[in-house]
């Protein structure tokens, strides 16, 4: 089965951006090519850069929505992602980065597993490209260890991958979550998946799509102390 001959009109693409203007114009492309007819929601954190205006200039086979959030109180990725999902008119979504170090050649497969009915699917990167440092490597090693092992002890869902921002997930599973403890999710983080199973209790049908984790080409790398401080303050 072709691309082409999948209906992705159930699908919503939602992407956070603060300052993409390099790279955000090619991926809505790319997306157009793996996913035609689905939609996407740019869910912009305050962009000082022309995000804004290349998004809203799109002319093409997929029906992309900005979701402007600079006047918003809170701001960072994780309460971008969730005031996306309560916009999100369709049965499953898809979260990715803005940067293009999620490739859009997986959707398909994210895809095709929600309409399996899992629950969750997750990105598990099996290789990266490009060098990162040891010191990177430790910290994302760590994280993920400590991760896990927050989840296990309060007896929730594990995943392969409890960092990743790459992940799909139905809409109907999110909603009540975000309307009734959205105050539980660590909004100015990162890691809004991890929070997520923290707090949902009941069992979940999950499973992975491994990828490749791309080059940054454009921007940069938004890890900062902040951003662990705040990953830590998370796992307790």
């Amino acid at each position: 089965m072709t691309t082409s001959s999948v209906d992705y009109s159930d699908f919503t693409i939602i992407i956070p951006t603060l300052n993409e203007e390099k790279s955000i114009g090619k991926l809505i492309s790319e997306i157009e090519k793996n996913a035609p007819k689905s939609s996407i929601i740019i869910s912009d954190d305050g962009s000082s850069d022309k995000t804004k205006e290349i998004t809203e200039s799109y002319d093409g086979d997929v029906k992309v929505n900005f979701l402007n959030r600079k006047e918003e109180k809170s701001h960072g990725l994780t309460v971008s992602v969730l005031d996306a999902i309560l916009k999100c008119s369709t049965p499953y979504f898809l979260v990715m980065d803005g940067d293009l170090q999620h490739p859009p050649n997986t959707i398909s497969q994210f895809h095709f597993l929600l309409q399996q009915n899992y629950d969750i699917v997750t990105g598990k990167r099996i290789e990266v490209i490009g060098r990162w440092s040891i010191q990177r490597k430790l910290m994302s090693y760590v994280a993920r260890i400590l991760g896990k092992f927050a989840l296990l002890i309060r007896r929730r869902n594990l995943i392969k991958d409890v960092m990743t921002g790459f992940f799909a997930s139905k809409r109907d599973i999110w909603i009540p979550v975000i309307q009734e403890q959205k105050n539980k999710f660590i909004l100015e983080g990162y890691k809004v998946l991890f929070d997520f199973l923290k707090i949902y209790k009941r069992k979940l049908k999950t499973t992975h799509v491994e990828y490749v984790f791309g080059t940054r080409d454009y921007g940069e790398s938004k890890i900062s102390k902040r951003i662990i401080w705040l990953y830590f303050k998370s796992l307790f």
